[in-house]
């Protein structure tokens, strides 16, 4: 039995739309699932029908609050396309050379602004959940 390779992120690519990095941005990112919903109802034959809905996903993460427009900071960038459906890149291991032990993922979600401010004398973050649309592709081509 092979041996466990546990993975130490380190955000390698992270770019959302048309190929802007916001790696720079980042103080942690992820890509978590929904817990499908299930519904059931007992008809008068007595028997139970249930359905679950397939497994949603959410590009969740804590970003700083980079307001720069020339570069675009990631807050900047999701004020101007809030609301849009962009593609995302984001592969968080290794030298950024996809490979079965260091995949990328690949897909789109719908933009919203991230948040302004914070605590005095502490750098300004922000939490966001981004929902991921249509097919959520891993690719661990090398």
């Amino acid at each position: 039995m092979a041996a466990s390779v546990p993975q130490i992120p380190k955000i390698v690519t992270f770019t959302l739309g048309s190929s802007v990095s916001f790696k720079e941005d980042m103080v942690n990112l992820r890509i978590e699932p929904d817990s499908p919903e299930e519904s059931s109802i007992l008809t008068l034959d007595g028997v139970r029908h249930k359905e679950v809905s397939a497994v949603g996903w959410n590009l969740v993460g804590t970003a700083v609050q980079d307001w720069d427009s020339a570069r675009p900071g990631m807050a900047n960038y999701c004020w101007l396309h809030q609301g849009e459906t962009v593609a995302f890149v984001y592969n968080a291991h290794g030298s950024g050379a996809e490979s079965a032990g260091q995949p990328k993922f690949t897909g789109f979600v719908v933009l919203s602004p991230l948040g302004y401010g914070g605590d005095g004398n502490a750098f300004a973050t922000t939490d966001f959940s981004f929902p991921i649309t249509g097919v959520l592709t891993l690719d661990a081509t090398p």
